[in-house]
């Protein structure tokens, strides 16, 4: 990650994605596999190196395809995935996963752009999905995991 510059009155600030970068701590114990899905290539990268900076072995793919392939290799402790992908969006990729590995289910963490879609909306209510909407801070993030951890016992 690079450090955002000083602000001066002359420096116009350039928009970017809105995440902060905070170190955390590394998860103890085993390294978690995680699988991110996201078809934004400066997006994944953003959430990829910031997973890795926190102890986690990363898969990143940019399509529910690729995803779908990673899953059929390898059982994954957390799925974070975008909603709206090419080819299989995070719906269809969820029910896919969930066929072969009706354990990851409760592993997901979706994110999206579209806060009051209401077939996402549905989607996600059906499933009790642990949701974050775009753009969404690494804290967020953080909390998220938990979550799904939480859940899990």
């Amino acid at each position: 990650m690079r450090p955002r510059p000083p602000r001066t009155p002359d420096h116009e600030e350039i928009a970017t994605l809105d995440v902060d970068v905070e170190e955390v701590a590394a998860p103890v114990g085993p390294t978690l596999k995680v699988l991110l899905l996201e078809d934004r290539d400066d997006f994944r990268e953003v959430l990829r190196d910031y997973l890795v900076s926190c102890g986690y072995q990363v898969i990143s793919v940019k399509s529910g395809v690729e995803g779908l392939r990673e899953i059929m290799k390898q059982p994954f402790d957390l799925i974070i995935c975008d909603m709206m992908m090419p080819q299989i969006g995070g719906e269809m990729f969820y029910w896919a996963v969930t066929r072969v590995r009706p354990a990851a289910g409760q592993r997901f963490i979706f994110f999206t752009g579209h806060k009051n879609n209401p077939p996402i909306e549905f989607f996600f209510q059906r499933v009790n999905a642990t949701v974050l909407f775009k753009p969404f801070k690494m804290s967020a993030l953080d909390s998220a995991i938990r979550d799904v951890f939480r859940k899990l016992g």
